[in-house]
């Protein structure tokens, strides 16, 4: 277990000043900020990520800037991707990955070659973030890149969803909506941001978020719960069934990537909306 941080605001860094003056995240009507989105696919799959339930079971970004201090795959993020976004991953991998993405140019993920059946990524001639990519490909929704391509890739299984042609393309397509985004490798207790803002907390499940390099066993949920409690603007917790560590509300029995497993999912937020067309009061 970690040492309990202590909680305060932080300072933000050049280019983050939330403030009315600057680079506020004016407080939009929930219609207004849902009108002129721009959603993306994923850039990758990721263990737990949350982009195939974003709409239809956690409420619209009520601000002008997102903040998801548990990055993953941006799940949220990427369903309001012309909003004002900030990543903050703990984990140097992911992070690379997403600085990569936001700085590369289409023609050079087009150029990423495929990957034999017995390869490795350690046999393409690109960056170390480039293979990182890839090796997010080579299996279903893993919470680290693979080196090999699973089972299912080898066989031809769903090829629209492993490395290849048409995710170079999806990819390609996608990476220059993303450049005004922002992304740090720390921790969600070190995010540069104050200030209000849309907070889509997703950390690792207090139960079953073991199998991340940096998981719940490394987590002091009591901390993580008072720095929710004190962000400013609008917060949604995401968690699973059994969590105790916030009053969480049921939100929503979901799939999972293990056939025939599904996820009972919970939801803590500052607001009084906890799902589109649900209403229920968890306000601190």
């Amino acid at each position: 277990m970690t040492k309990r941080k202590k909680v305060e605001s932080t300072p933000l860094l050049p280019g983050l000043d939330a403030s009315p003056a600057r680079e506020a995240p004016t407080r939009l009507a929930p219609k207004r900020l849902t009108s002129g989105t721009h959603h993306l696919r994923p850039f990758f799959g990721y263990y737990g990520g949350k982009w195939r339930d974003a709409l239809k079971n956690y409420p619209p970004p009520h601000f002008g800037m997102i903040v998801e201090p548990f990055a993953g795959s941006a799940g949220y993020a990427l369903r309001y991707a012309d909003r004002k976004v900030v990543l903050c991953e703990i984990d140097p991998i992911l992070a690379g990955v997403w600085q990569y993405l936001i700085r590369v140019k289409p023609e050079e993920i087009l150029a990423i070659p495929d990957l034999a059946p017995d390869g490795s990524v350690e046999d393409l001639a690109v960056c170390q973030e480039a293979r990182w990519l890839v090796g997010f490909w080579l299996n279903r929704a893993t919470a680290s890149p693979r080196k090999r391509p699973s089972r299912w890739m080898r066989d031809g299984i769903r090829p629209g969803s492993f490395w290849g042609q048409r995710v170079r393309e999806t990819i390609a397509s996608q990476v220059g909506a993303i450049r005004h985004w922002k992304v740090y490798t720390c921790s969600y207790a070190d995010c540069p941001v104050a200030g209000p803002a849309t907070w889509f907390v997703d950390p690792p499940y207090q139960l079953a978020g073991k199998h991340y390099r940096f998981g719940s066993e490394g987590l002091d949920f009591a901390a993580l719960a008072e720095w929710c409690t004190l962000r400013a603007g609008q917060v949604l917790v995401c968690e699973n069934a059994g969590a105790t560590w916030l009053p969480f509300q049921h939100l929503a029995e979901v799939k999972t990537t293990r056939a025939g497993r599904r996820s009972l999912e919970v939801l803590w937020t500052n607001q009084a909306e906890t799902s589109p067309g649900t209403s229920l009061d968890t306000g601190t």
